[in-house]
């Protein structure tokens, strides 16, 4: 089945070879930007041992969540915060409950230098947009708790996404930025490049995953689900960057 090529597929990129074995084609899964290289490692995985190819979308969850509404026709979607498909399943747009599939945690990344918080005392800063992609939230919450909120008003560079201020940093664009620690243990990124936010400084990022009710394939994405939110995939999840006991 040939995919869709609608706005909503801008970001899409396929993981993953070639079809696998179902006749309706790959099963599409919107997939939150800071999910990006794990969700490759489980694409591997799952389309290895299910048989089963997967093509995803990255993105800002805010962006994605208003893709599906509009009719984009993924299968999954895997958000980076559980309001956005909790209200889905509250508009009947998809299948509840809400499953954890990740608990993340946001860092402060500056690639030529020593991290801390006192790199945020000058020079401009990148902030995923907090309005859309929920580790800019938990930065903003984290820079709240320093102190230090108002001061950085006039020097923050907003990017949609994560993996967007991620682009700015390491084509140095800019200093200092706010990213998702999975991204720099995917990486390799030196330890005394990035500072993590204290967890007890902003609201925990739990991150939610649901099937779209529409998909003709609603019985293959729980079985993703299902294996994301396995104890032996969580804990390779904690060796990239989440939460152990996500």
């Amino acid at each position: 089945m040939a995919i869709p090529t609608p706005v909503a597929w801008a970001l899409l990129a396929v993981c993953c070879g070639q079809a696998l074995g179902s006749d309706q084609g790959p099963l599409k899964v919107a997939v939150a930007a800071n999910f990006r290289a794990a969700f490759i490692m489980v694409a591997a995985e799952f389309e290895r041992t299910q048989r089963l190819e997967l093509a995803s979308a990255f993105g800002s969850s805010g962006l994605l969540a208003t893709q599906i509404r509009q009719g984009a026709p993924f299968d999954a979607f895997l958000s980076a915060d559980m309001a956005r498909p909790t209200a889905l399943v509250r508009d009947g747009l998809a299948a509840g409950p809400v499953r954890i599939y990740a608990r993340g945690k946001v860092a402060l990344w500056t690639p030529q230098g020593k991290a801390g918080p006192m790199v945020l005392e000058e020079g401009r800063i990148g902030l995923p947009n907090p309005k859309l992609a929920p580790y800019g939230q938990a930065a903003v919450e984290c820079m709240q708790a320093l102190g230090i909120w108002e001061g950085v008003q006039g020097r923050l560079v907003f990017g949609n996404n994560v993996a967007q201020v991620g682009h700015f940093l390491t084509a140095g664009s800019l200093p200092a930025g706010f990213v998702a620690l999975s991204q720099l243990m995917a990486t390799n990124a030196p330890s005394e490049r990035f500072w993590v936010c204290p967890e007890n400084a902003h609201r925990p990022i739990e991150q939610g995953a649901v099937v779209v009710r529409r998909s003709p394939m609603a019985i293959e994405a729980e079985r993703l689900l299902d294996f994301i939110t396995a104890p032996a995939l969580q804990s390779r999840l904690a060796q990239l960057g989440y939460a152990a006991d996500g």
